[in-house]
């Protein structure tokens, strides 16, 4: 497709073009001018990362409410960068799952690039934590399931790897579900390009922070470390440094102790953290599935009652909210799918449902030989 083709591609994940030439993970300022694509009526923007700008928009074809992801303008566009956008977004249709933002098609108007995405009623997990606090214990281990459900599926799928997990990438909607958003720097595993490195450094694995590829579930997996770190902390690995610095501090220095940062985590937890967050991919749980099997495990074992920093329960249903996880999650489904060797309290209600019918079984049974046996008596 010509780089200035107002036509559009159906698409799901595309990775942008180069690194970020501004802070990433920035904020908006000031409000930016809306960006020049026709067909659209932008209402206002919802966040600004490294690389783009969401706005919340309403599109003309069809009638609709969608967010608007823009690429920056700085964002280099040489031609092998446009073939790579364009290659990426043809996966579209192949990702359709209920723990992911969907994204509608791609397109590029007055050099413009853009994604169309569904518009997910609801608040972020960054959005969360900033009005908490923290998190509780519990509600992140729900998070970090959700997360992992879903990069599971991508992974097996269409062998996408995301390369930016973060909170303002995890999104809460209106009945509960956990959701995770903006594929956009998302890469296939049989990559091997490596000319630039995406992401955000407090959340980027080692080997992302050296353009390292091609990358596996290894890497993501450290990144869903970096973010439980800070979800139950209150602040990102090694916060406060420059992102040259914390990319280094990512390749060769420890993660604080977690229990130090916040004592009410449980040592389970704290140990689930440390392995995801391992310096060495091979120290890492090796596959989303492990990765799936440890967050169960963590989750089934005592934990403290969840509380923000204010010691109310930190859950959205203690101010009205739906709790992530409830039922509308989507997480229920895959969990009722989940692979043997899963933890047995995450088992159905039905699989668990012959143990209880031979208890009454065996009770019947023994009612019925003492009626029998005071019957012979008489």
């Amino acid at each position: 497709m010509p780089p200035n083709s107002p036509d559009t591609t159906p698409a799901q994940t595309a990775a942008p073009p180069a690194a970020p030439s501004r802070p990433v993970g920035a904020v908006l300022q000031t409000a930016p001018s809306p960006p020049p694509l026709e067909g659209f009526d932008f209402i206002r923007p919802l966040g600004s990362g490294g690389q783009a700008t969401v706005w919340e928009a309403r599109q003309h074809d069809p009638d609709r409410d969608v967010a608007v992801k823009v690429l920056d303008a700085d964002i280099s566009q040489n031609p092998r960068d446009i073939e790579a956008f364009y290659a990426e977004a043809k996966t579209a249709a192949a990702l359709d799952h209920p723990n992911i933002v969907t994204v509608f098609e791609v397109g590029c108007q007055n050099n413009t690039y853009y994604y169309v995405m569904e518009l997910a009623a609801g608040y972020d997990t960054g959005k969360w934590l900033a009005r908490k606090g923290r998190l509780a214990e519990a509600d992140v281990l729900t998070i970090a399931e959700s997360v992992a459900i879903a990069l599971d599926y991508a992974s097996r799928s269409i062998g996408i790897i995301h390369c930016d997990i973060k909170p303002a990438n995890i999104m809460v909607d209106g009945d509960g579900t956990v959701r995770l958003t903006d594929m956009g720097v998302a890469r296939f595993r049989r990559s091997t390009d490596a000319e630039y490195i995406t992401g955000t450094p407090a959340y980027m694995s080692p080997e992302q922070t050296l353009g390292d590829a091609p990358l596996d579930e290894r890497s993501d997996i450290y990144s869903l470390g970096a973010t439980m770190f800070n979800l139950l902390t209150g602040h990102s690995l090694f916060q406060g440094l420059s992102d040259e610095k914390i990319m280094e501090c990512q390749r060769s220095t420890p993660a604080p102790d977690l229990r130090q940062e916040n004592p009410a985590v449980t040592p389970q937890c704290a140990a689930l953290v440390a392995r995801f967050l391992a310096k060495s991919p091979a120290d890492r749980p090796q596959s989303w599935q492990e990765a799936l099997a440890l967050i169960r495990a963590a989750s089934e074992l005592p934990s403290p009652a969840p509380s923000g920093s204010d010691g109310q329960s930190s859950r959205p249903g203690s101010d009205g909210q739906a709790m992530p996880g409830q039922k509308g999650s989507g997480a229920a489904e895959a969990l009722a799918a989940a692979p043997p060797g899963a933890h047995p309290a995450f088992a159905p209600p039905g699989a668990r449902a012959p143990s209880f019918f031979w208890l009454l079984t065996a009770l019947f049974a023994i009612l019925a030989f003492a009626i029998a046996f005071a019957i012979a008596r008489i």
